[in-house]
Protein backbone atom coordinates (compact mmCIF):
# COMPACT_ATOMS: atom_id res chain seq x y z
CA UNK A 1 0.00 0.00 0.00
CA UNK A 2 1.47 3.43 -0.92
CA UNK A 3 0.10 6.60 1.52
CA UNK A 4 0.39 9.80 -0.42
CA UNK A 5 1.31 13.09 1.44
CA UNK A 6 -0.20 16.21 -0.22
CA UNK A 7 1.78 17.06 -3.33
CA UNK A 8 3.02 13.70 -3.57
CA UNK A 9 2.95 11.07 -6.97
CA UNK A 10 3.20 8.00 -7.66
CA UNK A 11 2.79 5.15 -10.57
CA UNK A 12 -0.27 3.11 -11.13
CA UNK A 13 -1.21 0.03 -13.18
CA UNK A 14 -3.16 0.18 -16.63
CA UNK A 15 -6.33 -0.75 -16.37
CA UNK A 16 -9.48 -0.54 -13.92
CA UNK A 17 -9.28 1.33 -10.95
CA UNK A 18 -11.72 1.99 -8.00
CA UNK A 19 -11.42 5.38 -6.30
CA UNK A 20 -13.40 5.51 -2.72
CA UNK A 21 -13.95 8.72 -0.84
CA UNK A 22 -14.44 8.63 2.81
CA UNK A 23 -16.65 11.38 4.47
CA UNK A 24 -19.29 11.82 1.80
CA UNK A 25 -22.40 10.56 0.39
CA UNK A 26 -24.60 12.18 3.56
CA UNK A 27 -26.27 14.36 2.08
CA UNK A 28 -24.15 17.45 3.27
CA UNK A 29 -21.09 16.62 0.43
CA UNK A 30 -21.17 15.86 -3.40
CA UNK A 31 -18.13 13.77 -5.23
CA UNK A 32 -17.43 14.39 -8.72
CA UNK A 33 -14.97 13.90 -11.78
CA UNK A 34 -13.40 15.85 -14.47
CA UNK A 35 -12.16 14.79 -17.57
CA UNK A 36 -9.21 17.28 -18.60
CA UNK A 37 -7.74 17.92 -21.98
CA UNK A 38 -4.22 19.13 -22.27
CA UNK A 39 -5.33 22.54 -21.35
CA UNK A 40 -6.61 21.29 -17.90
CA UNK A 41 -9.73 22.45 -19.01
CA UNK A 42 -12.94 20.01 -19.82
CA UNK A 43 -13.99 19.82 -23.50
CA UNK A 44 -17.42 20.31 -22.86
CA UNK A 45 -19.91 20.00 -19.83
CA UNK A 46 -20.20 16.10 -20.79
CA UNK A 47 -17.13 15.70 -19.01
CA UNK A 48 -18.13 16.80 -15.74
CA UNK A 49 -19.39 13.58 -14.07
CA UNK A 50 -21.90 14.53 -11.02
CA UNK A 51 -24.75 12.69 -9.08
CA UNK A 52 -27.15 14.15 -12.42
CA UNK A 53 -24.35 13.34 -14.89
CA UNK A 54 -22.67 9.59 -13.74
CA UNK A 55 -21.11 8.52 -16.42
CA UNK A 56 -18.68 10.40 -18.63
CA UNK A 57 -19.24 10.47 -22.50
CA UNK A 58 -17.67 7.06 -23.50
CA UNK A 59 -18.17 5.25 -20.30
CA UNK A 60 -14.57 5.29 -18.56
CA UNK A 61 -15.78 7.19 -16.03
CA UNK A 62 -18.89 6.02 -13.48
CA UNK A 63 -20.09 7.81 -10.65
CA UNK A 64 -21.40 4.61 -9.19
CA UNK A 65 -22.21 5.39 -5.82
CA UNK A 66 -22.49 9.10 -3.51
CA UNK A 67 -18.81 7.63 -2.00
CA UNK A 68 -17.16 5.87 -4.86
CA UNK A 69 -15.93 6.33 -8.69
CA UNK A 70 -14.90 4.00 -11.14
CA UNK A 71 -12.46 4.15 -14.18
CA UNK A 72 -11.69 2.16 -17.21
CA UNK A 73 -8.00 3.56 -17.67
CA UNK A 74 -7.96 2.25 -21.15
CA UNK A 75 -11.33 3.93 -21.72
CA UNK A 76 -9.98 7.17 -21.48
CA UNK A 77 -9.89 9.57 -24.56
CA UNK A 78 -6.77 9.97 -25.85
CA UNK A 79 -7.26 13.30 -25.85
CA UNK A 80 -8.12 13.39 -21.87
CA UNK A 81 -4.44 14.12 -20.29
CA UNK A 82 -6.17 14.17 -16.31
CA UNK A 83 -8.64 13.03 -14.46
CA UNK A 84 -9.69 15.22 -11.42
CA UNK A 85 -11.86 13.60 -8.38
CA UNK A 86 -12.99 16.26 -6.65
CA UNK A 87 -15.79 17.13 -3.82
CA UNK A 88 -17.96 20.18 -2.65
CA UNK A 89 -20.00 21.06 0.43
CA UNK A 90 -23.54 21.69 -0.40
CA UNK A 91 -24.58 25.31 -0.99
CA UNK A 92 -26.98 24.78 1.64
CA UNK A 93 -24.19 23.41 4.37
CA UNK A 94 -22.38 25.70 6.90
CA UNK A 95 -18.47 25.91 7.15
CA UNK A 96 -15.54 24.15 5.43
CA UNK A 97 -14.63 20.67 4.42
CA UNK A 98 -12.04 20.91 7.18
CA UNK A 99 -15.13 20.51 9.58
CA UNK A 100 -15.61 16.80 8.21
CA UNK A 101 -12.58 15.57 10.06
CA UNK A 102 -11.88 12.11 8.04
CA UNK A 103 -12.02 13.14 4.38
CA UNK A 104 -9.88 11.35 1.86
CA UNK A 105 -9.23 8.55 -0.83
CA UNK A 106 -8.42 5.40 -0.89
CA UNK A 107 -7.71 4.17 -4.63
CA UNK A 108 -7.28 0.10 -5.48
CA UNK A 109 -6.77 -2.07 -8.82
CA UNK A 110 -7.63 -5.43 -9.16
CA UNK A 111 -3.61 -5.80 -9.95
CA UNK A 112 -3.48 -5.20 -6.02
CA UNK A 113 -2.65 -1.69 -5.92
CA UNK A 114 -3.84 0.04 -3.05
CA UNK A 115 -3.12 4.22 -2.79
CA UNK A 116 -4.81 5.92 -0.16
CA UNK A 117 -4.08 9.89 -0.31
CA UNK A 118 -5.74 11.42 3.31
CA UNK A 119 -7.04 15.34 2.57
CA UNK A 120 -4.41 17.31 4.30
CA UNK A 121 -3.74 20.93 4.83
CA UNK A 122 -7.35 22.07 4.34
CA UNK A 123 -8.81 25.22 6.28
CA UNK A 124 -11.62 27.19 4.63
CA UNK A 125 -12.30 25.86 1.52
CA UNK A 126 -15.81 24.21 0.32
CA UNK A 127 -14.66 22.54 -2.63
CA UNK A 128 -11.26 21.13 -3.26
CA UNK A 129 -9.78 18.19 -5.66
CA UNK A 130 -8.30 15.31 -3.57
CA UNK A 131 -7.04 13.41 -6.55
CA UNK A 132 -5.42 13.43 -9.73
CA UNK A 133 -5.37 10.62 -12.50
CA UNK A 134 -3.38 11.55 -15.06
CA UNK A 135 -0.98 10.60 -17.88
CA UNK A 136 2.96 11.17 -18.03
CA UNK A 137 5.03 9.84 -20.79
CA UNK A 138 2.96 6.98 -21.38
CA UNK A 139 2.55 6.22 -17.50
CA UNK A 140 -0.44 6.67 -15.44
CA UNK A 141 -0.33 8.42 -12.01
CA UNK A 142 -1.85 9.38 -9.33
CA UNK A 143 -1.47 12.79 -6.94
CA UNK A 144 -2.64 13.82 -3.46
CA UNK A 145 -3.98 17.55 -4.22
CA UNK A 146 -5.98 18.31 -0.96
CA UNK A 147 -6.35 22.22 -2.84
CA UNK A 148 -9.43 24.08 -2.97
CA UNK A 149 -11.70 27.18 -3.11
CA UNK A 150 -13.44 29.05 -0.53
CA UNK A 151 -16.21 30.01 -2.99
CA UNK A 152 -17.17 26.85 -3.22
CA UNK A 153 -18.94 24.53 -6.49
CA UNK A 154 -19.14 27.66 -8.61
CA UNK A 155 -15.37 28.48 -8.26
CA UNK A 156 -14.91 24.65 -8.84
CA UNK A 157 -16.28 24.17 -11.93
CA UNK A 158 -15.28 26.98 -14.03
CA UNK A 159 -11.87 26.32 -12.86
CA UNK A 160 -12.17 23.08 -14.63
CA UNK A 161 -14.23 24.85 -17.69
CA UNK A 162 -17.74 24.22 -17.07
CA UNK A 163 -20.47 26.82 -17.64
CA UNK A 164 -21.96 27.98 -14.51
CA UNK A 165 -25.55 29.20 -15.16
CA UNK A 166 -27.70 31.53 -12.74
CA UNK A 167 -30.67 29.33 -13.07
CA UNK A 168 -30.73 25.53 -11.57
CA UNK A 169 -30.66 23.10 -14.38
CA UNK A 170 -33.68 21.63 -15.46
CA UNK A 171 -34.93 18.33 -14.06
CA UNK A 172 -34.79 14.92 -16.36
CA UNK A 173 -37.27 14.04 -18.38
CA UNK A 174 -40.08 11.84 -17.08
CA UNK A 175 -38.21 9.00 -19.24
CA UNK A 176 -35.33 9.41 -18.02
CA UNK A 177 -33.76 6.69 -15.56
CA UNK A 178 -32.80 7.36 -12.30
CA UNK A 179 -29.49 7.91 -11.08
CA UNK A 180 -27.97 5.13 -8.76
CA UNK A 181 -29.58 4.55 -5.83
CA UNK A 182 -26.91 5.60 -3.83
CA UNK A 183 -26.15 8.62 -5.15
CA UNK A 184 -28.27 11.50 -3.09
CA UNK A 185 -30.93 13.54 -5.54
CA UNK A 186 -30.75 17.06 -4.20
CA UNK A 187 -30.15 20.39 -6.35
CA UNK A 188 -27.15 22.90 -5.79
CA UNK A 189 -27.93 26.40 -5.88
CA UNK A 190 -26.98 27.41 -9.15
CA UNK A 191 -25.38 24.24 -10.05
CA UNK A 192 -23.71 24.08 -13.60
CA UNK A 193 -25.64 23.69 -16.91
CA UNK A 194 -25.24 19.75 -18.09
CA UNK A 195 -27.29 17.29 -20.37
CA UNK A 196 -29.62 15.28 -18.52
CA UNK A 197 -29.14 11.41 -18.93
CA UNK A 198 -28.79 9.69 -21.77
CA UNK A 199 -31.53 8.60 -22.80
CA UNK A 200 -34.11 11.81 -22.30
CA UNK A 201 -34.77 13.96 -24.57
CA UNK A 202 -32.26 16.75 -26.28
CA UNK A 203 -32.72 20.11 -24.58
CA UNK A 204 -33.51 22.73 -26.83
CA UNK A 205 -30.36 24.94 -28.41
CA UNK A 206 -29.04 27.73 -26.32
CA UNK A 207 -26.11 29.72 -25.27
CA UNK A 208 -25.08 29.09 -21.98
CA UNK A 209 -24.56 32.76 -19.45
CA UNK A 210 -20.96 33.78 -18.71
CA UNK A 211 -20.01 32.36 -14.88
CA UNK A 212 -20.99 35.06 -12.44
CA UNK A 213 -19.48 37.80 -11.96
CA UNK A 214 -18.82 37.32 -8.53
CA UNK A 215 -16.60 33.41 -8.52
CA UNK A 216 -12.84 34.19 -8.33
CA UNK A 217 -11.38 31.10 -10.21
CA UNK A 218 -7.94 30.16 -8.12
CA UNK A 219 -7.75 33.66 -6.76
CA UNK A 220 -4.00 34.85 -6.59
CA UNK A 221 -3.06 36.04 -3.14
CA UNK A 222 -1.57 38.93 -3.12
CA UNK A 223 -1.00 39.51 0.77
CA UNK A 224 2.68 39.42 1.75
CA UNK A 225 3.95 36.77 4.03
CA UNK A 226 6.37 37.06 6.53
CA UNK A 227 6.07 33.39 8.29
CA UNK A 228 8.87 31.56 11.22
CA UNK A 229 8.57 27.89 11.59
CA UNK A 230 10.11 26.10 14.28
CA UNK A 231 9.87 22.95 16.41
CA UNK A 232 7.16 24.79 18.24
CA UNK A 233 5.02 25.70 15.61
CA UNK A 234 1.17 24.72 15.63
CA UNK A 235 1.92 23.87 11.48
CA UNK A 236 5.25 23.12 9.99
CA UNK A 237 4.26 24.43 6.60
CA UNK A 238 4.06 27.60 4.50
CA UNK A 239 2.57 28.37 1.23
CA UNK A 240 3.73 31.70 -1.04
CA UNK A 241 1.57 32.01 -4.11
CA UNK A 242 4.23 32.97 -6.93
CA UNK A 243 1.61 33.97 -9.46
CA UNK A 244 1.76 37.25 -7.39
CA UNK A 245 4.43 38.05 -9.86
CA UNK A 246 1.71 38.34 -13.00
CA UNK A 247 5.02 37.42 -15.44
CA UNK A 248 7.18 39.87 -14.19
CA UNK A 249 10.60 39.02 -15.04
CA UNK A 250 12.14 41.10 -12.37
CA UNK A 251 10.80 38.96 -9.12
CA UNK A 252 13.38 35.81 -7.56
CA UNK A 253 12.40 33.32 -5.90
CA UNK A 254 15.97 32.63 -3.80
CA UNK A 255 16.37 28.99 -1.22
CA UNK A 256 19.57 29.19 1.27
CA UNK A 257 20.62 28.14 4.75
CA UNK A 258 22.05 30.66 7.32
CA UNK A 259 23.64 30.25 10.24
CA UNK A 260 25.34 32.46 12.99
CA UNK A 261 28.41 30.10 14.04
CA UNK A 262 29.59 27.28 16.77
CA UNK A 263 29.27 29.58 19.92
CA UNK A 264 27.47 32.64 18.82
CA UNK A 265 26.17 34.69 21.26
CA UNK A 266 22.41 36.61 21.40
CA UNK A 267 21.03 39.52 23.74
CA UNK A 268 17.84 39.07 25.62
CA UNK A 269 15.90 39.76 22.41
CA UNK A 270 17.36 36.96 20.33
CA UNK A 271 20.26 39.64 18.25
CA UNK A 272 23.64 38.27 17.62
CA UNK A 273 26.12 40.01 19.73
CA UNK A 274 28.78 37.92 18.69
CA UNK A 275 29.43 35.27 15.61
CA UNK A 276 30.51 32.24 16.21
CA UNK A 277 33.00 29.98 13.80
CA UNK A 278 32.36 26.85 12.26
CA UNK A 279 30.87 25.38 8.80
CA UNK A 280 27.86 23.62 7.71
CA UNK A 281 27.79 22.24 4.13
CA UNK A 282 24.19 22.16 2.14
CA UNK A 283 23.19 20.31 -0.44
CA UNK A 284 19.77 20.64 -2.76
CA UNK A 285 18.31 17.34 -3.31
CA UNK A 286 15.93 18.32 -6.59
CA UNK A 287 14.11 15.42 -7.87
CA UNK A 288 12.44 15.09 -11.42
CA UNK A 289 9.06 13.69 -10.39
CA UNK A 290 9.04 12.62 -14.66
CA UNK A 291 11.68 10.69 -14.81
CA UNK A 292 12.09 10.14 -11.58
CA UNK A 293 15.71 11.45 -11.94
CA UNK A 294 17.89 13.58 -9.05
CA UNK A 295 20.76 15.78 -9.15
CA UNK A 296 22.35 17.71 -5.91
CA UNK A 297 23.58 21.28 -6.16
CA UNK A 298 26.13 22.73 -3.89
CA UNK A 299 28.66 25.49 -3.88
CA UNK A 300 31.30 22.83 -4.60
CA UNK A 301 33.08 23.27 -8.09
CA UNK A 302 31.06 21.50 -11.45
CA UNK A 303 28.17 21.02 -8.89
CA UNK A 304 26.59 24.79 -8.57
CA UNK A 305 23.59 24.11 -11.49
CA UNK A 306 22.54 26.57 -13.81
CA UNK A 307 19.52 28.52 -14.45
CA UNK A 308 19.43 27.21 -18.17
CA UNK A 309 18.40 23.26 -17.81
CA UNK A 310 16.33 21.31 -14.80
CA UNK A 311 16.40 21.88 -12.22
CA UNK A 312 16.71 25.85 -12.46
CA UNK A 313 18.91 26.05 -10.04
CA UNK A 314 22.25 28.19 -9.26
CA UNK A 315 24.42 27.95 -6.52
CA UNK A 316 26.22 31.04 -4.93
CA UNK A 317 29.02 29.29 -3.75
CA UNK A 318 30.47 27.76 -0.80
CA UNK A 319 30.65 30.05 2.61
CA UNK A 320 33.54 29.18 4.94
CA UNK A 321 32.28 30.46 7.81
CA UNK A 322 30.21 33.63 9.48
CA UNK A 323 31.48 36.72 10.55
CA UNK A 324 32.75 38.37 7.38
CA UNK A 325 31.10 41.61 7.63
CA UNK A 326 29.39 40.69 11.07
CA UNK A 327 26.56 38.76 9.16
CA UNK A 328 25.87 35.02 9.25
CA UNK A 329 27.40 32.54 6.77
CA UNK A 330 24.65 31.72 3.82
CA UNK A 331 25.08 29.38 1.51
CA UNK A 332 22.04 30.05 -1.53
CA UNK A 333 20.38 28.98 -4.46
CA UNK A 334 18.53 31.28 -7.27
CA UNK A 335 15.63 29.07 -8.35
CA UNK A 336 13.49 29.26 -11.22
CA UNK A 337 10.20 28.23 -9.97
CA UNK A 338 9.31 24.65 -11.39
CA UNK A 339 6.19 22.62 -11.17
CA UNK A 340 7.99 18.99 -12.14
CA UNK A 341 9.58 18.29 -9.20
CA UNK A 342 10.61 18.80 -5.61
CA UNK A 343 13.45 20.34 -3.72
CA UNK A 344 15.11 19.33 -0.35
CA UNK A 345 17.22 21.78 1.70
CA UNK A 346 19.80 19.55 3.40
CA UNK A 347 22.60 19.95 5.67
CA UNK A 348 25.80 18.31 6.48
CA UNK A 349 27.11 19.28 10.26
CA UNK A 350 30.75 19.28 9.73
CA UNK A 351 33.40 20.46 7.09
CA UNK A 352 35.02 17.34 7.93
CA UNK A 353 32.83 14.16 9.22
CA UNK A 354 33.20 15.53 12.73
CA UNK A 355 30.04 15.52 15.16
CA UNK A 356 27.59 17.08 17.02
CA UNK A 357 24.29 18.44 16.69
CA UNK A 358 23.52 20.41 14.14
CA UNK A 359 21.28 23.33 15.45
CA UNK A 360 24.82 24.09 17.81
CA UNK A 361 26.08 25.81 14.92
CA UNK A 362 24.57 29.36 15.84
CA UNK A 363 20.52 28.98 15.26
CA UNK A 364 20.41 27.51 11.54
CA UNK A 365 17.82 28.45 9.19
CA UNK A 366 16.41 27.85 5.76
CA UNK A 367 15.48 31.23 4.38
CA UNK A 368 13.25 31.34 1.30
CA UNK A 369 12.68 34.65 -0.67
CA UNK A 370 10.58 35.74 -2.88
CA UNK A 371 10.25 39.33 -4.28
CA UNK A 372 11.24 42.31 -6.98
CA UNK A 373 14.71 42.09 -7.34
CA UNK A 374 16.59 44.94 -5.38
CA UNK A 375 20.19 46.36 -6.40
CA UNK A 376 22.39 42.95 -6.39
CA UNK A 377 19.47 41.62 -8.24
CA UNK A 378 18.10 39.61 -4.86
CA UNK A 379 14.88 40.30 -3.55
CA UNK A 380 13.86 43.21 -2.20
CA UNK A 381 13.49 43.79 2.20
CA UNK A 382 9.71 43.96 0.99
CA UNK A 383 10.51 39.87 -0.03
CA UNK A 384 8.20 36.83 0.75
CA UNK A 385 9.77 35.25 3.58
CA UNK A 386 9.75 32.07 5.35
CA UNK A 387 12.09 31.24 7.79
CA UNK A 388 12.06 27.51 8.61
CA UNK A 389 14.34 27.20 12.27
CA UNK A 390 16.00 23.47 12.99
CA UNK A 391 13.60 21.16 14.89
CA UNK A 392 15.97 20.00 17.50
CA UNK A 393 19.43 18.89 18.81
CA UNK A 394 20.04 15.22 17.39
CA UNK A 395 23.50 13.90 17.13
CA UNK A 396 23.00 13.39 13.45
CA UNK A 397 25.50 14.08 10.29
CA UNK A 398 22.80 15.19 8.24
CA UNK A 399 19.71 17.04 8.55
CA UNK A 400 16.70 17.96 6.33
CA UNK A 401 15.19 21.25 7.25
CA UNK A 402 12.81 21.97 4.79
CA UNK A 403 10.70 20.12 1.67
CA UNK A 404 9.72 22.75 -1.02
CA UNK A 405 7.28 22.19 -3.74
CA UNK A 406 5.56 23.95 -6.49
CA UNK A 407 2.19 23.21 -7.86
CA UNK A 408 -0.11 25.19 -9.56
CA UNK A 409 1.55 28.22 -8.77
CA UNK A 410 2.03 28.15 -4.91
CA UNK A 411 5.07 27.11 -3.41
CA UNK A 412 4.73 24.45 -0.15
CA UNK A 413 7.41 24.31 2.46
CA UNK A 414 7.27 21.34 4.72
CA UNK A 415 9.35 23.05 7.90
CA UNK A 416 9.33 19.54 10.02
CA UNK A 417 13.27 18.75 10.20
CA UNK A 418 14.21 15.30 9.72
CA UNK A 419 17.44 13.37 10.43
CA UNK A 420 19.83 10.72 8.99
CA UNK A 421 20.19 7.66 11.45
CA UNK A 422 22.99 8.80 14.20
CA UNK A 423 26.80 7.86 12.61
CA UNK A 424 25.19 7.24 8.98
CA UNK A 425 26.90 9.58 6.30
CA UNK A 426 23.72 8.46 3.74
CA UNK A 427 22.58 11.43 2.65
CA UNK A 428 18.64 12.01 2.85
CA UNK A 429 16.36 12.02 -0.31
CA UNK A 430 13.17 11.52 -2.07
CA UNK A 431 11.65 8.25 -3.20
CA UNK A 432 9.89 7.85 -7.07
CA UNK A 433 7.08 9.36 -4.83
CA UNK A 434 8.70 12.37 -3.39
CA UNK A 435 8.84 10.60 0.13
CA UNK A 436 11.71 11.79 2.50
CA UNK A 437 13.82 8.75 2.65
CA UNK A 438 16.51 8.50 5.26
CA UNK A 439 19.22 6.25 3.28
CA UNK A 440 18.45 6.13 -0.35
CA UNK A 441 19.60 2.74 -1.85
CA UNK A 442 22.09 3.77 -3.83
CA UNK A 443 21.80 7.23 -3.24
CA UNK A 444 25.01 9.46 -2.05
CA UNK A 445 27.20 9.17 0.84
CA UNK A 446 28.95 12.27 2.75
CA UNK A 447 32.81 12.10 2.46
CA UNK A 448 35.57 13.78 4.02
CA UNK A 449 36.49 17.20 1.57
CA UNK A 450 40.12 16.97 2.70
CA UNK A 451 40.47 13.52 1.12
CA UNK A 452 39.01 14.19 -1.97
CA UNK A 453 39.86 17.33 -3.48
CA UNK A 454 37.07 19.38 -2.15
CA UNK A 455 34.13 17.08 -3.11
CA UNK A 456 31.54 16.31 -0.27
CA UNK A 457 29.54 13.36 -1.83
CA UNK A 458 29.84 10.21 -3.38
CA UNK A 459 27.93 11.22 -5.94
CA UNK A 460 25.79 13.89 -7.39
CA UNK A 461 23.67 12.38 -10.09
CA UNK A 462 21.06 9.27 -10.14
CA UNK A 463 17.50 7.65 -9.93
CA UNK A 464 15.40 7.91 -7.03
CA UNK A 465 14.28 4.43 -5.02
CA UNK A 466 10.69 2.78 -5.62
CA UNK A 467 8.92 2.97 -2.43
CA UNK A 468 10.63 -0.36 -1.73
CA UNK A 469 14.06 0.93 -1.83
CA UNK A 470 14.90 -0.91 -4.82
CA UNK A 471 16.09 0.42 -8.28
Amino acid sequence: MTDLARGQNTPIDDGSLTVAVSGVGQGAIDLMAFQLGSDQRVRSDADFIFFNQPTSPEGAVRLVAADRITVDLRAVPAGIEKLSIAVALDEQVAGSLAHTGNLGVVLEQPTGMRVTARALGLTTERAAVLLEVYRRQGTWKVRNVSAGWDTGLAALVTHHGVDVSDQPAPPPAAAAPPAPAAAHQHTPVHPPVVAAAASAPPAPPHTPPQPPASVSVSPISFENVKVTLSKDSATKTARIDLRKSQGDPNWVLTVGLEWDGRGAHYDPYGRVTRYGTGDLDVYFFCRDEVTNKFVVISGEPRHRGTLDKWPFIHHDGDSKGPGNGNRPAVEQVRVLPTENGDLLVNVYQSVDNGTGAIDAFGRPRVAIRYGRAAPGGLPGDDADEILVYVGNGQDSYWATIAHIDVQDGILTVDGETRYSHPGSEHMPGLDTTGTWVREPQGGPVGRSKKANRGIGLTKYTGRCPTPTGKY
